[in-house]
């Protein structure tokens, strides 16, 4: 008995502090995303979904920079500059990280913008927006996910793969 009462009274004090923590919504105090963007910064509606991207160098190869898990293209900013001596490179915010759209449930149709499908596809369909057939894709941790991914399902769209401490795994969707 002692042992229930124990674990509702917990349960209760983590509902209490996670509860407001909870809450969806934008703080009225949230500035503009592109008050937030650094000059550099490029916005292009991609398929109904606002994305944050840079662009540094021209020519080809193109390299298409994929953050990993609770990144930015922010990471890049060390990298992009120096790999553009060799073509152009693109780096962009994927959908729920950095300064890209973050739809709510319910404000799209068909397959989430955060699944890796989705997320796929929406680099060739940003590589379809911005004139670019082919692309070097360079992934980092679940970036190197989406590059693979993106390679397997438009393996014509793909000059090259550079995975980068990949989170690469098979079927359970969290690595074993």
């Amino acid at each position: 008995m002692r042992r229930l009462a124990l674990t509702l009274l917990l349960l209760l004090c983590c509902l209490a502090v996670c509860l407001p923590l909870a809450w969806v919504g934008q703080s009225p105090d949230t500035l503009p995303t592109e008050q937030l963007a650094e000059p550099d910064s490029l916005f292009i509606d991609v398929d109904g979904l606002q994305v944050h991207y840079k662009i540094v160098g021209q020519d080809e190869p193109t390299l298409v920079l994929l953050h990993g898990f609770a990144a930015s293209v922010f990471s890049w900013r060390k990298v992009m500059e120096p790999l553009s001596e060799a073509g152009m490179v693109v780096a962009f915010d994927r959908p729920g990280f950095g300064l890209t759209e973050r739809p709510m449930p319910g404000e799209w149709e068909g397959e989430s913008p955060y699944s890796p499908e989705a997320q796929a596809d929406l680099t060739v369909a940003l590589l379809d927006e911005l004139g670019i057939d082919r692309a070097v894709l360079v992934g980092h941790s679940a970036g190197g996910t989406i590059a693979l991914l993106t390679a397997l399902r438009h393996p014509e769209r793909v000059e090259a793969l550079v995975l980068e401490g990949a989170a690469v795994y098979e079927n359970t969707g969290t690595p074993e």
